[in-house]
């Protein structure tokens, strides 16, 4: 089976390649350039084994493990894990900006309210994303998603 490697400077992502495709065919459906733009390039590869540079691939690989697909290689462990056996982990206000962290040191509502009390009112920005870890704690994979 073919397979398709990503690689960050903490791990080694390692997937089937009909998972990927499938995963880019759902964002190109949508209309996501770089999607379909990595789905035309990497059937026309020839080896049993394509490594993908593209940065935009790692919100593919979150989507992969959050839907159990793969494997990955952390490099500080020197160990193979599952996706099931990684620490899934928010980062900012949260994975999704509908599920906001209102948790955060500092806290959305403390914002909220000292943005009240400007003479100016201005929009709250905020982003969040979503890292894996390894059991052990190392950190494999950060990407922020979202944006407000």
């Amino acid at each position: 089976m073919r397979t398709v490697i990503y690689e960050t400077h903490n791990a080694i992502f390692d997937f089937e390649l009909p998972n990927v495709i499938g995963r880019l065919k759902d964002y190109s459906e949508q209309n996501v350039r770089k999607a379909t733009d990595l789905l035309e390039t990497i059937p026309s590869s020839l080896s049993e084994v394509i490594k993908i540079t593209s940065d935009y691939f790692g919100y593919i690989v979150l989507n992969l493990l959050k839907d159990g697909k793969g494997s990955v290689f952390c490099k500080f462990c020197q160990k193979t894990y599952q996706p099931i056996q990684l620490q899934s982990i928010s980062i900012g206000f949260g994975k999704s900006p509908f599920e906001v962290n209102i948790k955060e040191e500092g806290g959305i509502v403390k914002r909220i309210i000292k943005n009240l009390f400007r003479r100016r009112r201005q929009m709250m920005s905020m982003m969040g994303g979503e890292a894996y870890d390894c059991p052990e704690g190392h950190q494999l994979i950060s990407m922020v998603t979202w944006v407000s």
